[in-house]
């Protein structure tokens, strides 16, 4: 199992603070079956600026967790990226990250309110290349309240990926019910854990699917599964 979005990275925003809360983390996403991470810190978020560099110098900090207690998974560079005005100059520079160097970039827009140009940056980043995949758009009060915006993104190119722990219901009855229903829509491809803190926002993939199988069907999961492998292998 893949999973594309996570806060691993010690120290950089509101994930671990300490190597001991990291090593939790990747001992319960060993436990849930996952084999490859890719780190996915807060960039342009509030006040939470995470450049290329400063990935991959925190991503030397895990690779050593995982060399020195022996853990079964690999681990590779990405960002959480709020759509910002300087997002496409930052990825020509180096400075805003792909996921594991690949053609698929992570998205996050406000919680509140849509930047005013995105369809102009999801054009720019097709023009570079890259699909945009649209964080935890389940979360997002715009998409929710105006679910055909979600939709024209997704025809235009855009994938979308939900919280493991959304579907579980750990955010409320209501916004489980609306992640399954994007889900069996089409308008959901990839599940991912969002995962913080082992205790407070842990890994629950595994749960996820299970839900996922029970309400809509294994096909679902699969799918999705394949999906993440893809993005990591940067393919189509």
């Amino acid at each position: 199992m893949i999973d594309i979005h996570n806060h691993l990275l010690i120290n950089v925003d509101d994930g671990p603070k300490s190597s001991e809360e990291t090593l939790n983390l990747l001992n319960q996403a060993v436990e849930q079956g996952i084999t490859d991470i890719i780190v996915t810190p807060h960039h342009h978020s509030g006040s939470y600026l995470t450049p290329a560099d400063v990935v991959k110098q925190k991503l030397h900090e895990v690779e050593s967790i995982i060399k020195d207690n022996n853990i079964p998974v690999n681990v590779h560079p990405g960002q959480e990226i709020r759509i910002n005005d300087v997002l496409i100059d930052e990825l020509r520079s180096g400075e805003s990250l792909t996921l594991a160097g690949s053609n698929y970039i992570l998205v996050e827009f406000s919680f509140t309110e849509l930047h005013e140009d995105v369809d102009e940056v999801f054009t720019a980043l097709r023009e570079l290349g890259l699909t945009p995949i649209i964080a935890h758009p389940e979360r997002c009060r715009p998409l929710v309240q105006n679910e055909q915006i979600l939709a024209r993104l997704i025809k235009d190119g855009a994938l979308a990926q939900v919280t493991a722990a959304s579907v579980c219901g750990e955010f409320g009855s209501d916004l489980q019910a609306n992640s399954l229903d994007l889900i069996e829509k089409g308008l959901i491809h990839i599940v991912a854990s969002d995962a913080h803190h082992a205790e407070y926002r842990p890994f629950m993939s595994k749960e996820a699917f299970e839900i996922i199988e029970n309400e809509l069907g294994g096909s679902y999961v699969e799918k999705m599964k394949q999906t993440a492998k893809n993005v990591l292998d940067n393919k189509q």
